[in-house]
């Protein structure tokens, strides 16, 4: 069963974030499936490593797409994704030591949090980039 499904609601309008959007669902449903199936530490660690890889990666690239539109939000936005990164970090290294269990509540926050930020953050970065292309 899906825990968290792609819909046109999601779509902000760029092809390539979008797709990245596309690829974070389906690792947070890949970390879903694996702590379902009671997987041990070591394969929940490698799931929760690349998602935080990937995350940093896409990070990267919206970041850079925004110096290239010269967006007006591009510091509040870049603010967003160090917190969510930092807060994540924190997850896997308390998780690496021990004091805390993934959980439905990591889900659920991973879940709520890319859903809202691109509901409300991408979106205005999408409809920007659109008023400014030629």
């Amino acid at each position: 069963m899906t825990y968290l499904t792609w819909s046109e609601d999601l779509a902000v309008g760029n092809h390539f974030i979008d797709g990245d959007h596309r690829k974070l669902i389906d690792m947070v449903n890949r970390l879903h499936l694996v702590m379902q199936e009671g997987r041990g530490k070591e394969v929940l660690g490698k799931v929760l490593h690349n998602l935080i890889v990937y995350t940093q990666e896409h990070f990267t690239r919206e970041e850079d797409l925004m110096r290239r539109l010269q967006y007006a939000g591009l510091n509040a936005h870049k603010r967003e994704h160090e917190k969510l990164l930092q807060q994540v970090h924190d997850m896997r290294q308390k998780f690496e030591n021990g004091t805390i269990t993934l959980s439905v509540q990591v889900l659920h926050f991973l879940r709520d949090w890319l859903v809202e930020h691109i509901g409300e953050s991408d979106k205005k970065l999408a409809a920007a980039s659109r008023e400014l292309a030629p």
